[in-house]
C-alpha cells in the first residue's frame, strides 16, 4: 500500500466517523475502524491494479501498432 492509499483510507474512515453519533464511535471501537481502513487500502489497490492493467494493455497494443508501422514504413 502507498502512503497516499492509506491516508486516504484515513480520511475516509475520519468522514465516516464524523457520521456517527459517539456512542456509535464507542460502540464500533478503535480496532473496528482499523479494520475499516485497511479493507479501503485494500479496496484501493485492486482498482489501481485493475487500471493500471488496462493501461498495459493499451501499452501493449500501441507498441504493436508503432512497430507494424515502423516494418510497413521501411517496405
Amino acid at each position: 500500500m502507498t502512503v497516499r492509499q492509506a491516508h486516504h483510507a484515513q480520511r475516509v474512515v475520519e468522514a465516516f466517523k464524523q457520521k456517527l453519533s459517539q456512542s456509535g464511535i464507542d460502540h464500533v471501537g478503535d480496532q473496528h475502524f482499523k479494520e475499516l481502513e485497511l479493507l479501503i487500502e485494500s479496496a484501493l489497490s485492486a482498482v489501481m491494479v485493475d487500471e493500471l492493467e488496462k493501461v498495459a494493455d493499451k501499452a501493449d497494443k500501441f507498441a504493436g501498432e508503432l512497430r507494424d508501422n515502423a516494418e510497413n514504413f521501411r517496405d
